[in-house]
């Protein structure tokens, strides 16, 4: 059997189970709709976005030229880039985030721990550009924006440190306060368990049907035993009854000896209900009556 056949076979079978396909994929949505509605948290997010960049010295924009500049300029900015992902790593220490742990107890009385503040942390960078975004997702609209305002202050610290002032940060975007919560995602997260449940249907069905050993087909038991068909016997179908129900010659011919045997014990059963019904009359001859 070739590729396509066997191609062609799991097909069919997909379509002949496809309310059993259907169903599951049901289930699925449902259970996706019950676990987000149950157990998905709301979630408010603050971001604030930076620009990493390179700074000339007094002594340097004093000595070169226009030109000398704008290419002195284009370097920087290409360094900056570069060197972009580097800085993007050293911002996401534990060392870092004790830092930023201990200024935020500091001024706002809380007990924040390094670990919380790094899970809740998403640091991107913007593609081909020295541009980098923060992301702070808290289960608390106060939380995650205070956490982000102190990045603003806490990054262009840790770049400078890092590197004397080689590669610095300035903030493009400030944090703002989240006014609404990130929605549950129903129709996104109901797409998935639909999904999932149409795809362990569909492998379920492709399994049991490899792991089902009975042959199904002629075509089946050539393949397998390597011997040609001779001959098969086909099943013919009759018609009865005015609303043309089908129903098979085998199933319903009755051989003669059992036909016989049936009409027997019936009339056997209609003689034996007739002598228990027959009127019981007494006899002087024949005591025991007839």
């Amino acid at each position: 059997m070739n590729l396509d056949a066997n191609v062609q076979n799991i097909l069919n079978l997909v379509l002949k189970r496809w309310k059993l396909i259907l169903i599951v994929a049901l289930i699925g949505t449902m259970v996706a709709y019950f676990y987000t509605a149950n157990f998905v948290t709301l979630t408010y997010t603050s971001n604030v976005e930076f620009l990493a960049y390179t700074a000339d010295t007094d002594q340097e924009l004093r000595d070169s030229s226009t030109a000398q500049q704008t290419v002195s300029n284009t370097s920087r900015m290409n360094y900056a880039i570069k060197m972009l992902s580097t800085y993007l790593e050293l911002l996401q220490t534990n060392e870092f985030y004790q830092d930023v742990a201990d200024e935020l107890n500091k001024e706002n009385g809380q007990d924040y721990s390094a670990a919380a503040i790094k899970n809740a942390v998403t640091i991107e960078a913007v593609k081909d550009t020295a541009m980098f975004k923060v992301t702070v997702t808290t289960e608390d609209a106060d939380t995650s924006y205070q956490i982000a305002k102190q990045l603003e202050t806490s990054i262009p610290e840790k770049m400078d440190s890092s590197n004397n002032g080689l590669v610095t940060a300035s903030v493009e975007d400030s944090a703002r306060k989240a006014t609404t919560n990130e929605k549950l995602g129903y129709p996104k997260k109901c797409a998935i368990g639909f999904l999932a449940g149409a795809v362990l249907a569909v492998a379920f069905v492709i399994l049991r049907d490899l792991l089902d050993v009975r042959i199904k087909a002629t075509d089946e038991l050539s393949d397998r035993y390597g011997i040609p068909i001779l001959g098969t016997i086909p099943e013919f179908e009759i018609r009865t009854g005015a609303a043309g129900r089908i129903s098979s010659v085998a199933s319903v011919q009755k051989s003669k000896e059992a036909k016989e045997y049936e009409e027997y014990r019936y009339d056997k059963e209609k003689e034996y209900k007739y002598n228990l019904e027959k009127p019981y009359k007494y006899d002087k001859n024949n005591k025991e009556g007839k």
